[in-house]
């Protein structure tokens, strides 16, 4: 019997790409999964979208909360998911066809696996993040990677979780972080794990937006960026002693 795949898709004024997200979560070879829309108060077609979803198939399920964030998302689909293992895709952004088949397989001998992106932008892939073979990390050298740039990274889309050991710790994004949610997220569950994995190939797909929040600066994002020094905090204080170099970073 397949293991249930709880994918959380946080939606917010994405019409432009909701319907390319969605058919490729659609069309996935790994068919034993759930898909949680999460919107977050969107004023635009996001709901039509993804109420034509829902209708044709059922493993679709809409959820709508007033604007909260992303992080409030996030923890809503959590909170909603019945899977065993858990994902998380933005609703700009699309999978490879054989993205969670990929990421399932990477969970038979590891507890957090990891997948390389590709960068798409207007003018086509510009750049991919990819490995030739799977890479195991033990703990101290997940910590490491999450850290410093590379392939890994802090995000949590490009990864699936087991749902197991979110519950049992109470692992939620931070609500209070504007900023730096998805680092704190990714560090607490990385220091309860022995071993990840990083999989072959790029099969999530980024797409860059210049509209994007994360891509603006202005006096009121600028001021919501003070928490990523707070999350900077938190990861110290979550580090133990055995990672005293990664406290001093």
């Amino acid at each position: 019997m397949n293991k249930l795949v709880s994918i959380v898709i946080p939606i917010y004024n994405v019409e432009d790409f909701l319907e390319n997200c969605l058919s490729s979560v659609k069309n996935q070879s790994y068919k034993d999964i759930e898909v949680l829309l999460v919107d977050d108060g969107s004023k635009d077609n996001s709901k039509k979208i993804c109420d034509e979803f829902v209708e044709i198939d059922d493993r679709f399920k809409y959820i709508y909360q007033k604007n909260s964030g992303v992080s409030s998302a996030r923890n809503n689909g959590m909170r909603n998911a019945r899977g065993e293992y858990i994902t998380f895709v933005d609703g700009d952004d699309y999978l490879d066809k054989d993205h969670i088949e990929k990421m399932i397989n990477g969970l038979s001998q590891s507890e957090l696996a990891i997948s390389g992106r590709k960068n798409v932008t207007e003018s086509g892939i510009n750049s991919v993040f990819q490995n030739d073979k799977d890479i195991l990390f033990n703990k101290k050298e997940l910590i490491d990677q999450i850290l410093k740039k590379g392939i890994v990274f802090s995000y949590p889309w490009n990864k699936m979780f087991k749902m197991e050991i979110l519950l049992k710790n109470s692992i939620e994004f931070d609500e209070k972080l504007d900023y730096g949610e998805d680092l704190v997220f990714d560090i607490q569950y990385a220091t309860l794990i022995r071993k990840s994995i990083l999989i072959t190939g790029s099969t999530y797909n980024y797409v860059y937006r210049e509209d994007s929040v994360s891509r603006q600066w202005n006096a009121t994002t600028l001021k919501k960026r003070i928490t990523d020094l707070l999350s900077i905090k938190r990861v110290i204080e979550i580090l133990t002693d055995d990672f005293w170099k990664k406290r001093l970073f």
